[in-house]
C-alpha cells in the first residue's frame, strides 16, 4: 500500500509527465501547421512565365525569370528553378549554371499582385556568346516549364531563388 506522501509524489510526477508530453505534442502540432503552405504549391498551369534582360549593378548582365499568377491563382514556391537547360532551336547548349545553396530559400506566395522573380546573373557578353533561344527548367516543387530566352549568353550563370521583384 502506498503512503499518502508517496502517492502524492507519484501523482505529481505522472501529471508533470503528461503536461510536458502534451506540451511537446502541441508544440510539434503547431510547428507542423506553421510548415504547411497557406496556398498550394505552384504548378506550371498556375503561372505565366517570361524572361527579360534587365540592368546589372556591375559590368555583367542580369536576367529576370518572372512568374506571374494566372487570374484567380494564389500559390507558393520555395527555392530556385532546377535543371535549367538552354537551347538554340533543338540543340542543347553547354552553359554552366550555379544554383543557390540548399536551405537558403524562403517560401514565397505568388498571386496576381505579387509575381515571383528568379534572377540570373551572367558575365558581360563576350565576343563569342552562346546562342540561346529557349530555356527549360523545373519549378522548385515540380513541374517543367519552357520559356523563350531573350539573347545569347556566357556562363557561368548564377541562379537565384524565386522571391519578390527587386527594384
Amino acid at each position: 500500500m502506498l503512503s499518502t506522501a508517496k502517492f502524492r509524489r507519484v501523482a505529481t510526477a505522472t501529471a508533470l509527465s503528461a503536461l510536458v508530453g502534451g506540451g511537446a505534442l502541441l508544440t510539434a502540432g503547431a510547428a507542423a501547421a506553421a510548415d504547411a503552405p497557406e496556398y498550394p504549391w505552384c504548378t506550371p498551369g498556375d503561372l505565366d512565365v517570361s524572361v527579360a534582360e534587365g540592368h546589372a549593378p556591375d559590368d555583367g548582365r542580369l536576367f529576370a525569370i518572372t512568374f506571374a499568377a494566372k487570374p484567380g491563382v494564389s500559390c507558393e514556391v520555395e527555392g530556385a528553378p532546377s535543371s535549367l537547360i538552354f537551347f538554340d532551336g533543338e540543340a542543347q547548349q553547354p552553359v554552366e549554371v550555379i544554383s543557390p545553396e540548399p536551405g537558403s530559400a524562403q517560401r514565397y506566395t505568388i498571386d496576381e499582385q505579387h509575381p515571383g522573380v528568379a534572377y540570373v546573373s551572367a558575365p558581360a557578353e563576350s565576343s563569342d556568346p552562346t546562342p540561346v533561344t529557349t530555356a527549360q527548367f523545373n519549378l522548385p516543387q515540380g513541374g517543367g516549364i519552357n520559356v523563350d530566352w531573350p539573347s545569347a549568353i556566357d556562363g557561368p550563370l548564377h541562379l537565384g531563388n524565386i522571391g519578390p521583384a527587386v527594384s
